[in-house]
């Protein structure tokens, strides 16, 4: 499903040269569960926005789903991007200003679906994360839990074979985190593919196959 070929990414602060990826190589399967661990700085949050299409290496390729991305142009990566990949964020990254079931539907509406079919996908999406009840709160009305489980919701709303979760359980107490990990294990088992960066050892153990990351390099 994924292929990363000799990546390397590199950043300009002031005078000096970060090498934030260096020479990094990859593969997954469709299905996998994959937790990227490592020290701040260590490359984890590169190459997972790399992963996402959010990010573009300097060198190196990178396949998703037989598609060599490096050759895309923006307008090409954003439309993979929004059919292919979810996100999920430590600071749920929710429009404060809207319901739960508008945040969750905010996908669709961009990707030009139509209402009638909207609907029924975004009530069904909330039930299957136990917030119908919270479907007319705002973010500011629930509890942290509940904001990532409806930020889960709208990251898979566009059915998405690839899930990306930046220390989901950063901002969430044992209980809720605990939660919210099941919730996306439960989504890999269904068949998506996972990948967690986390600092948690007992999070990143859970995951099928765990990567230590240091220097921009597996190791």
């Amino acid at each position: 499903m994924i292929k990363l070929q000799d990546i390397q990414r590199s950043f300009q602060v002031g005078d000096e040269t970060v090498h934030a990826l260096r020479d990094l190589n990859l593969q997954l399967s469709s299905g996998d569960y994959l937790s990227l661990m490592g020290p701040s700085g260590s490359g984890k949050s590169t190459l997972l926005n790399i992963l996402g299409l959010l990010d573009h290496p300097d060198q190196g390729r990178y396949q998703f789903e037989g598609t060599e991305t490096t050759q895309l142009n923006e307008e090409q990566r954003a439309d993979l991007r929004r059919y292919k990949v979810g996100f999920v964020f430590q600071a749920f990254h929710l429009v404060p200003r809207v319901t739960a079931f508008e945040n969750v539907e905010l996908p669709l509406m961009l990707a030009g679906i139509d209402p009638e079919i909207r609907r029924p996908r975004v009530e069904q999406t909330l039930d299957a994360l136990s917030l119908s009840d919270r479907s007319h709160h705002r973010p500011d009305q629930l509890s942290g839990g509940q904001r990532q489980r409806m930020a889960i919701a709208r990251a898979t709303i566009m059915h998405p074979t690839l899930l990306l979760a930046d220390e989901p359980t950063g901002n969430l107490d044992k209980h809720s985190g605990q939660e919210v990990i099941e919730i996306l294990e439960r989504l890999n088992q269904d068949g998506i593919t996972l990948i967690i960066v986390t600092h948690d050892p007992q999070i990143g153990s859970r995951a099928k196959r765990q990567i230590q990351m240091t220097d921009g390099a597996i190791i």
